[in-house]
């Protein structure tokens, strides 16, 4: 049985698209096509319902799938026996995250996944920064962005789901907004180059324009800087909820829903070789967050 087939057929799955699943592989979209099929033609049965657009499970490929991927973590285990050795030191899983999204939500996890895993070790690197991964040795990096690099092999963990708040003294000295529009009236405080903030309407989405007397380049110190009562921030929720459970901060004009433009990956810099213990990695970050920030 072809490898490069079944990690061709487990990405496509995962991509929902032959081409790009290919791209990733490096290979042509013929090529790709060509080798699924091989794949299907050896195992005498069809894998996936195509459409010009997207695929998706067939029954059969349903509950191929799970024993395509114990495969290709029994091929990476060997090689990874046969080849780098025993050594404890090869164990080690180097992982980049956002200094924030680390403290707040990534540690405790990575606290159950090495009690689960006690033989492997993790190198934790706080990084705000998309930098390259195969270049400083990354074997996932957890990402909070709009991606837009489709050579990149990506898994989602969930929405980065943002909110309004500010302080209960910034309020009772400036008064709350009650719409997009009076907040023209307020300093907010900036989060990296922004300058206004999108809302959702009924109809259409509304921009509004914001300033204030602060620009930062980190969520946490714009958290900070809203709880020492400078302005309304923009942030997300995962960062914000131990200052709205303390009454650091409240959140305002719930109605008025900010368009929520980034998500929360997992990233490998390479489809081509995914160690089991990176994918060991993600599968449990996605099952311990399912989506939920």
């Amino acid at each position: 049985m072809n490898i490069d087939a079944l990690n061709l057929f487990m990405r496509s799955t995962e991509l929902g698209n032959i081409t790009a699943a290919g791209r990733e592989l490096g290979l042509a979209p013929s090529v790709a096509s060509h080798k699924l099929a091989k794949l299907e033609e050896y195992l005498g049965m069809r894998l996936l319902h195509r459409t010009t657009r997207q695929v998706s499970l067939t029954e059969d490929g349903a509950l191929f799938l799970p024993h395509a991927i114990r495969v290709l973590a029994a091929v990476d285990e060997a090689y990874l026996v046969a080849v780098k050795g025993k050594d404890v030191a090869k164990r080690v899983l180097r992982v980049s995250a956002p200094g924030s999204f680390a403290r707040m939500c990534l540690m405790p996890a990575i606290t159950r996944f090495l009690h689960a895993n006690p033989k492997l070790k993790i190198d934790l690197i706080l990084s705000d920064q998309m930098q390259d991964l195969t270049e400083i040795g990354i074997d996932v990096a957890i990402r909070i962005a709009a991606l837009k690099d489709s050579s990149l092999v990506a898994r989602k963990l969930g929405c980065d789901r943002r909110i309004l708040c500010a302080a209960p003294a910034y309020l009772q000295a400036h008064g709350e907004p009650t719409s997009p529009a009076e907040l023209v009236n307020h300093s907010c405080i900036l989060l990296g180059d922004e300058d206004h903030w999108r809302f959702v309407g009924a109809r259409s989405h509304k921009v509004t324009a914001i300033s204030g007397s602060l620009r930062v380049n980190c969520g946490e110190s714009a958290r900070l800087a809203a709880e020492g009562g400078l302005g309304i921030v923009s942030v997300s929720q995962w960062n914000v909820r131990p200052s709205l459970e303390s009454g650091a901060l409240v959140e305002i004009m719930p109605s008025c829903v900010l368009e929520q433009t980034r998500d929360i990956w997992a990233i490998y810099p390479s489809a081509r070789l995914i160690s089991s213990k990176a994918r060991a990695f993600v599968e449990f970050m996605i099952a311990e967050f399912q989506g939920d920030f």
